[in-house]
C-alpha cells in the first residue's frame, strides 16, 4: 500500500515537472538566453560574415518561437513534440556556448 502511494507520488511530480518544462514560459526562456548567447557569440567573432549569418538565423528563429508560444495551438502540440524542441534548444544552446568560450582573444598581448 504504502509503495503504491509513493509511486503515485513520484508520477505525479514527474508529470508537474514535463508541465513545467514544455510550458510556453519555459520556452520564452529558452529564446531569450539563446538569443543573449548569440548576441555574446556575435560580438565575440565580429569579423566573420558566415558566423554573423548564423547569428541572424537564431534570432530570427527565435523570434518565430516567441510568436508560436504565444499561440494557443502551441499547447495543441503533443508532448513529445514539446519535449523534442526543448531537447533541440537546449543542445543549441550547449553548442553556441561552445562556441563562445572557444572564441580566440582579442588581443595577441597577455593580460
Amino acid at each position: 500500500m504504502f509503495s503504491w502511494i509513493v509511486k503515485r507520488f513520484k508520477n505525479l511530480v514527474s508529470l508537474r515537472r514535463q508541465a513545467r518544462d514544455t510550458a510556453p514560459a519555459a520556452f520564452l526562456d529558452l529564446s531569450r538566453e539563446m538569443r543573449e548567447l548569440a548576441e555574446i557569440a556575435a560580438r565575440v567573432w565580429p569579423e566573420e560574415p558566415a558566423f554573423q549569418e548564423r547569428v541572424r538565423g537564431i534570432r530570427e528563429e527565435m523570434d518565430q518561437l516567441d510568436q508560436l508560444t504565444a499561440k494557443p495551438e502551441f499547447r495543441m502540440l503533443p508532448l513529445k513534440k514539446r519535449l523534442e524542441l526543448r531537447e533541440s534548444l537546449i543542445h543549441s544552446k550547449t553548442q553556441l556556448m561552445d562556441t563562445v568560450s572557444t572564441a580566440p582573444s582579442p588581443t595577441s598581448r597577455p593580460q
